[in-house]
């Protein structure tokens, strides 16, 4: 989207995340571009968010199997440490 100097900021707030990032870059005042370009910057972060949250998810389940693991052979040990005993 080009930069519409004829918009009021009401125009503006009824515009995309990507539309205001692109007319902010193509309006030629300084200010503007700058915060065009500190959006386009967190534009991605949800995105971003999602990738970290199902990673985060991910590493949760493979703790979980790690620990079940851990959790048989620990018991497995107690098992062998108590049938030595006899």
């Amino acid at each position: 989207m080009t930069y519409k100097p004829n918009y009021d900021r009401t125009d503006w707030r009824n515009r995309t995340d990507r539309e205001l990032i692109e007319a902010a870059r193509d309006s030629g005042h300084e200010l503007c571009v700058a915060l065009g370009e500190r959006l386009e910057d967190y534009a991605d972060l949800p995105d971003q968010l999602a990738d970290l949250r199902a990673e985060r998810d991910e590493l949760d389940r493979r703790c979980d199997m790690l620990r079940a693991e851990l959790n048989e052979l620990h018991e497995a040990l107690k098992g062998a440490g108590a049938a030595g005993d006899e």
